[in-house]
């Protein structure tokens, strides 16, 4: 990264989260959600990673980059845009000013990608829905709570019942009926079993060096290169498909 935005000054009202640390305008002129390691050490690293990840197999995140604070330190920092919903998604799905055929896709990809990365925390506002020219598109963030933030290797699965990722899917079901596209779920998981090494490598060495210790990034690649990742791909792919993930 040669020069990072800085940030200018930041909203003192925040977002009331328990992970962001704030809303804060950089000399870039964008406003970032800014994420640092408060609540968690691996935060800034999980968010970046899990974004580039989801990236790379086809889930689109807001952009994200470091932002410098005015100390020189670099906190992950996901930037604010418009052209988003203005009201609840799941209302404007309701009344079909959304249809559900057009994100039900989107939403499979989420769901298969939030247990590979044993994401808990997804509830119904960690989705956003930005406009396009026709139609919408459905973009995921907030990652906080994912990936190291559950220690590596990761936990097993399934997801107890009472956790957010289950009981979002549990309104959207009631609210919808049944919308997991396996093929979506499936494709998503395909993609993750053929993500090389040399991605997830490219993908941590692009942010800061000061969000992971090589340990912890040695850690990482064995588990990529080991048994336990296509075990669990397989795993989540099985519990979709016999109903035991869902």
């Amino acid at each position: 990264m040669l020069v990072p935005p800085r940030i200018r000054w930041c909203d003192p009202d925040g977002l009331g989260t328990a992970d962001a640390s704030g809303i804060c305008r950089c000399d870039d002129g964008c406003d970032y959600v800014v994420k640092d390691g408060s609540s968690s050490a691996f935060t800034p690293h999980d968010e970046w990673f899990c974004t580039r990840l989801a990236e790379l197999v086809g889930i689109p995140s807001p952009p994200c980059t470091a932002v410098e604070r005015p100390d020189g330190t670099l906190v992950f920092g996901s930037r604010w845009e418009g052209g988003v919903a203005t009201e609840p998604w799941w209302d404007m799905v309701r009344r079909g000013a959304i249809a559900l055929s057009d994100i039900s896709a989107a939403l499979s990809r989420i769901y298969a990608f939030d247990h590979f990365i044993h994401n808990e925390d997804r509830h119904l506002n960690n989705f956003l829905f930005r406009q396009q020219r026709r139609g919408w598109a459905v973009l995921a963030f907030d990652y906080s709570r994912a990936w190291l933030f559950n220690g590596m290797p990761l936990p097993s699965l399934p997801f107890a019942p009472e956790k957010k990722t289950i009981l979002a899917r549990r309104v959207l079901c009631h609210l919808f009926g049944e919308y997991i596209d396996q093929a979506e779920a499936d494709q998503t998981l395909q993609r993750l079993n053929e993500v090389k090494e040399s991605h997830i490598v490219q993908a941590i060495n692009a942010h800061p060096r000061s969000w992971l210790s090589a340990e912890q990034k040695s850690k990482i690649v064995d588990w990529w290169n080991s048994s336990q990742r296509t075990d669990r791909i397989d795993q989540i792919r099985q519990g979709i498909r016999n109903g035991s993930y869902l």
